[in-house]
């Protein structure tokens, strides 16, 4: 945690150039302990671009220097005829503030810290940090405190001043994030907790885990011990993007659509041609042709598919079709802002967990039905979904299979038979289910709405 924005006094000399005058800014810090005069000898030819830099403390109250600093690479954000400059910003992938004003090691004496250089994650920033000196007005180079901002580490480190503890973040790539925590030991950080997301996807080891699933290691220091646990977290879900359109310029709806892992979850709701109640759509994104979304009725039963670009043309209209057995329309929609219960947009809710599923299909004569129950873990060990399928097809005989299967994340079960084969996935949802199956279990597979 920073202190709040601060806003320094600038004198601007003169605008930026090969040949301009030195770039001067008058300021204080948050305890009024100095007075500060931070110089760019040569301005940087725009706002935000890394130039040498002297940062001169002065007495605040007899006016004598007692300290000068010097960052080779200081930024700072401004522009020509500005006044201001803006001190303890750290947004995460923003423009960070050159100087930064906190008591860092808990001593109770303010320290700071300037930026000098990208040596942080990405290229971000990265700081020199200085501790107060113990009875003296001068301030210590901090090496240890300087390398929580380097070494992929995204820019200042956060500081909580009631736990008295430190917080860096670090990522690689969409798929991994570190978040540590640190105490101060000796006059130097030590890590106490770490918290590492990593994001799964489907792998030769583990070709049947779904995308959006984050595997989460959690680690803990005590008694000089780590402490590790393990879980799954997930799906990760984007948030929802909300439409309004027509179907041949004629039906009007109301459209939504949530990316929950790899499952596309929403709804639609017709206006005047319509009862006015929300459909459910399930659905999934088809490679190079946007979103497929399956319009389910309180049966189960597909009364409808909408196939809808991802992307806007350049009117800003997102295209497509809905298809049903005897009718198609063009679908025409752009961006609006409407209400969403906040309920749809969570994880699944536990009682939205167990019950009874069905998926109909009227042409195919076919109905299946998925019965759900979890099964409390033994030791604190995970859930068990006890699932159950019954499929009937007018052609085939009725068919059906029950497994038990280790409950991952509170809504993923991964069913394996005897030999390691793979029987099903389960996915479930507020209201819906979906069934992946594979093999000869194939047949199972689909979108069920929840029933009871």
């Amino acid at each position: 945690m920073v202190a709040p924005r601060l806003l320094a006094v600038a004198c601007l000399l003169a605008s930026t150039g090969l040949n301009a005058e030195p770039l001067t800014f008058h300021l204080t810090d948050p305890a009024h302990k100095y007075a500060i005069e931070v110089v760019f000898p040569q301005p940087p030819a725009k706002s935000y671009e890394g130039a040498p830099a002297q940062i001169t403390l002065r007495d605040k109250t007899g006016g004598q220097v007692l300290q000068r600093i010097d960052s080779p690479e200081g930024f700072v954000t401004y522009k020509p005829g500005s006044q201001m400059m803006e001190i303890n910003q750290a947004p995460l992938y923003g423009e960070q503030s050159l100087l930064f004003f906190d008591d860092f090691n808990f001593d109770g004496q303010q320290d700071l810290a300037v930026r000098n250089g990208s040596e942080g994650g990405y290229g971000g920033p990265s700081y020199d940090i200085y501790l107060s000196a113990p009875g003296g007005p001068t301030l210590v180079f901090a090496p240890a405190f300087s390398d929580l901002t380097r070494d992929g580490q995204l820019g200042m480190f956060g500081v909580d001043p009631v736990a008295k503890r430190l917080h860096t973040s670090s990522k690689s790539g969409c798929c991994w994030h570190q978040y540590a925590t640190w105490k101060i030991e000796n006059n130097e950080p030590v890590m106490v907790a770490e918290k590492i997301e990593a994001m799964q996807m489907p792998t030769q080891a583990n070709p049947y885990m779904p995308a959006g699933y984050l595997d989460v290691t959690e680690r803990e220091l005590k008694d000089g011990q780590w402490i590790e646990h393990q879980t799954l977290a997930g799906p990760y879900a984007e948030p929802p993007l909300t439409f309004r359109g027509t179907l041949n310029d004629k039906i009007a709806f109301e459209l939504w659509w949530q990316i929950q892992g790899e499952v596309y979850i929403g709804e639609v709701r017709y206006g005047k041609s319509g009862s006015g109640k929300p459909i459910r759509l399930v659905g999934d994104s088809v490679y190079g042709r946007g979103v497929l979304l399956h319009e389910l009725d309180d049966d189960g039963q597909i009364t409808g598919d909408w196939s809808l670009k991802d992307e806007p043309d350049e009117q800003g209209n997102y295209t497509g079709t809905w298809r049903s057995a005897k009718r198609e329309f063009n679908a025409k929609m752009r961006l609006a802002e409407f209400k969403i219960a906040p309920q749809k947009l969570e994880g699944v809710a536990n009682n939205q967990r167990e019950g009874k599923y069905r998926l109909t299909n009227f042409e195919a004569r076919l109905i299946s039905e998925l019965s759900v129950k979890i099964l409390p873990g033994i030791d604190n060990g995970p859930e068990t979904a006890d699932i159950t399928l019954d499929y009937s097809q007018l052609k085939d005989p009725p068919s059906e299979i029950h497994y038990q299967s280790t409950l991952q994340a509170g809504n993923l079960a991964i069913v394996l038979d005897a030999q390691g084969g793979p029987v099903l996935r389960l996915q479930l949802f507020n209201g819906a289910a979906v069934v992946t199956g594979y093999g000869e279990y194939l047949k199972y597979g689909g979108n069920y709405v929840k029933i009871r």
